[in-house]
């Protein structure tokens, strides 16, 4: 029996015809609800105008060029993103900033080498040093009081570690942090170079410091591989990211290489093609002004929520005096813990966040952002301000205003605790593993990741001591109802732990 016909671009279907997926998508899209979470585009086709996506996808045929071995219209296109971005040599990634890591690391650590590595990193970087059999010595960033989010990796803990561990081959950090906490990047970049050793920053998060004042980019602080994921905070579309080389500390070639080795050999030329229009926007004068008027809305919006006195936004000053990005709208509420404000959003207010944790949400900003957005958001604070201190209660429905199911959110649960490396995580992957159950798993060696995502930072990592601290944090998390990520049977209440260390 055929279902009930619409209109979709002027074209008749009916929903039959149509995929689930792309029907959710068409609900969303068409709803009145505001993204404050990735991409950068927020859905708005006039900053990533990409017509029709079928007319231009196509393969490497003659006039077009070749991702890998570019000749042409992408090494053109790549050398003026790398003059835009003042780097020595920049590069386009197809699937995130995921294949850069992989590639960068790779370049710069010989296998069975030693990197430092910050230990709130991504698991992209957990899984490249995987693959290349690498030993991290972690640098672990304090606490920020009140709130439960890892802070900056200063200097002195890089000093220290590089001066404790002379076998490393390179340093990787993340900056700015999934929350927007900066580390001194030039501060650091003079000790790691010092020494000789190249440094590697995961900003991915950071596409959008090379165009505002702000915060100064990881490239700007002499950073040696800079990776940005354009599809966070710019408009382009997800899956954009841009790798930038910066130094002769790398091996041009075989860093080369490795982007192949990790990169589709079909690169999308509609990815690529938004890349391209992205830095052009941004770099042109259009971008330019769009960004000022963004930045004003921004700043009005942080100075008239500050009044509120049941409303926390975490800022440079909150985090301890650090460099921090204010696009990064980290919210806590009196009263309210972060799932409760995360679903009042979703459900009554029609805006979907990006995450939430314990006692937090995250909202992400873009230049696409209107003051309409601003002013939509400022109403939904001073309502949430009024109630502040006042019984929220339990949001009774179970679908939101797309008609979606309600699964509570992406939440993130409590700080990472400080790990006890037993073996190195690559060495634990190919170990025998046999289950455990939790009660019993305390002391044992993990064979298996666990993380919730967002924002892929692992709590417990392959070949680290299974402690009481971290078996709360895990079960800290199922008690609130979230998916821990990673072990194959943890809701059966199981980990994996390595069967070499038992024996």
């Amino acid at each position: 029996m055929l279902q009930a016909a619409g209109l979709v671009n002027g074209q008749e279907y009916r929903k039959s015809d149509m995929s689930k997926l792309y029907e959710r998508l068409l609900l969303y899209g068409n709803s009145n609800v505001s993204p404050l979470h990735m991409p950068g585009h927020k859905r708005k086709r006039d900053l990533c105008p990409i017509e029709n996506p079928f007319a231009i996808d196509i393969t490497e045929i003659d006039g077009f060029d070749n991702l890998h071995h570019p000749t042409g219209i992408l090494k053109e296109a790549m050398e003026q993103a790398a003059r835009i971005y003042g780097a020595e040599k920049s590069y386009f990634l197809v699937n995130g900033s995921s294949g850069g890591l992989l590639a960068a690391i790779s370049a710069c650590v010989p296998r069975n080498g030693t990197i430092l590595v910050a230990r709130n990193c991504h698991k992209s970087v957990y899984h490249g040093m995987i693959l290349r059999e690498l030993t991290p010595v972690y640098l672990c960033p304090g606490t920020i009081s009140g709130w439960g989010i890892s802070g900056e990796v200063t200097p002195e803990m890089v000093e220290t570690a590089i001066v404790s561990h002379p076998e490393a081959k390179a340093v990787l950090l993340t900056s700015p942090t999934y929350e927007g906490i900066c580390s001194n990047l030039r501060r650091i970049c003079e000790i790691v170079h010092e020494r000789g050793l190249p440094l590697i920053v995961d900003a991915a998060h950071g596409a959008h410091f090379s165009f505002w004042n702000l915060c100064e980019s990881a490239l700007s602080s002499g950073a040696d591989l800079v990776v940005e994921s354009l599809h966070k905070t710019l408009p382009s579309l997800t899956q954009t990211a841009i790798l930038h080389k910066n130094s002769s500390r790398i091996n041009e070639k075989c860093l080369e290489w490795y982007l192949q080795a990790y990169q589709t050999s079909s690169p999308s030329y509609v990815f690529m093609a938004s890349m391209d229009s992205c830095i052009s926007y941004m770099a042109g004068e259009q971008g330019q002004k769009d960004m000022q008027v963004y930045l004003s809305n921004l700043e009005k919006f942080r100075r008239k929520v500050a009044e509120f006195s049941g409303i926390r936004l975490l800022s440079g000053q909150e985090a301890g005096g650090v460099s921090y990005d204010s696009s990064k709208l980290v919210v806590q509420a009196e009263g309210w813990t972060g799932p409760e404000l995360y679903e009042t959003l979703r459900l009554k207010y029609g805006i979907q966040p990006e995450m939430c944790a314990k006692q937090y949400i995250i909202l992400m900003t873009s230049l696409a952002d209107n003051d309409e957005v601003f002013h939509k958001l400022f109403d939904v604070f001073a309502d949430i301000h009024r109630k502040c201190g006042k019984s929220c209660g339990k949001l009774k429905k179970n679908v939101d205003i797309c008609g979606f199911p309600s699964e509570g959110g992406f939440c993130k649960g409590n700080l990472l605790p400080e790990p006890q490396v037993v073996f190195p995580p690559f060495r634990a992957m190919e170990g025998k593993k046999k289950p455990c159950p939790l009660e019993a798993c305390e002391g044992k060696v993990s064979g298996e990741f666990a993380y919730l995502y967002p924002p892929g930072v692992p709590l417990l990592a392959p070949g680290e001591r299974i402690t009481a601290q971290v078996l709360e944090v895990l079960k800290d998390n199922e008690r609130q109802g979230l998916e821990v990520l990673g072990p194959e049977n943890f809701q059966d209440g199981e980990l994996l732990i390595l069967q070499e260390e038992e024996e």
